[in-house]
């Protein structure tokens, strides 16, 4: 075992002790949840496409899966380099990249120039949602698929980058593509909120942890703010007791059925919830920390990299 101070292993045992005070076992009941949100929503038991349904729902049109990722060299927050790349993988073999760069270095404002990490993480955030969206906006109308699934709320686009979202929106519903949303992360409170006034720090992660069956998905209208034109739903789609979120177009709110039963379609039962198609995808496009380093080391000036970008600790002896 590696070594570790006495006082830390002491602070260590009593956080747990608090952690069990504040999220106590005993009011997680998941009847009691049930009974709660059936007041406030719905429960929908969703059932798996045959090969054949799925493949006539489609129409004979692709399936298209985007994501992106972003990653930085290591640095202060001023004197890093990110790369963005986001690629959208169509079932019939389409495939298209889109790739960008962003550094502070040569920010002109001094006052971009001073940001901190929190900043330059929502920077970062921000230039992905921007970059997937002009991906999505330019596969459309040219390869006119059935679905466009998201790695990732849709919400999320929306907050971004508003007046690109609206954009790519429109074009999906001019060209009758489908757009769906699918995020592992469940990042609100509200539900917690209602269900459990008393605890503050709950999360509806928390509050709907093992609290769905597999295949069932709970819905509740007023989950995506307003103004947001959203759905959004809490889909079960694999055994992990921890459900993902699904959303979508409140203009084709009509097929908002049918695309979280191709997403529990396309999930691994024994996945951590999310399609298998998305998976691919971002195994794919993922900008590791070995990518970033080859790059940089490849296309930066060996000084300019020391000087510049190079941590004083790397330089450790042990």
């Amino acid at each position: 075992m590696l070594p570790v101070s006495v006082e830390l292993k002491e602070k260590l045992a009593r956080l747990n002790q608090s952690l069990q005070t504040a999220f106590p076992s005993d009011s997680f009941n998941k009847r009691k949840i049930r009974d709660e949100l059936k007041k406030i929503g719905e429960f929908h038991t969703f059932e798996k496409h045959s090969d054949d349904k799925l493949r006539k729902w489609l129409q004979g049109r692709t399936l298209v899966g985007i994501d992106g990722s972003v990653n930085s060299t290591r640095g202060t927050p001023n004197r890093m380099i990110s790369l963005f790349q986001a690629l959208a993988k169509g079932t019939q073999g389409e495939e298209k990249w889109c790739a960008d760069i962003y550094t502070p270095l040569l920010a002109e404002d001094e006052e971009e120039l001073a940001g901190q990490a929190a900043r330059e993480a929502r920077r970062r955030g921000a230039f992905l949602s921007q970059l997937e969206i002009q991906l999505a906006k330019t596969i459309i109308p040219d390869w006119k698929p059935r679905v466009v699934m998201h790695d990732g709320s849709l919400l999320h686009f929306y907050i971004d980058n508003p007046d690109e979202w609206k954009d790519t929106a429109e074009t999906a519903l001019q060209h009758d593509t489908l757009l769906v949303g699918v995020s592992e992360e469940i990042a609100t409170n509200r539900l917690a909120r209602m269900v459990f006034p008393q605890y503050k720090q709950y999360s509806d992660s928390d509050l709907l942890y093992g609290v769905l069956e597999v295949g069932e998905a709970f819905e509740w209208r007023e989950w995506s703010p307003i103004g947001s034109e959203m759905w959004r739903v809490a889909l079960r789609s694999s055994q992990s007791p921890q459900p993902i979120v699904v959303d979508g177009l409140v203009l084709q709110n009509q097929s908002r059925y049918e695309l979280i039963r191709l997403v529990y379609t396309l999930t691994p039962m024994q996945g951590r919830g999310i399609p298998f198609w998305l998976d691919i995808i971002d195994n794919q496009v993922r900008v590791t920390d070995g990518l970033i380093q080859a790059m940089v080391e490849q296309y930066i000036d060996p000084e300019l990299r020391y000087r510049v970008l190079s941590l004083k600790k790397e330089d450790r002896m042990i």
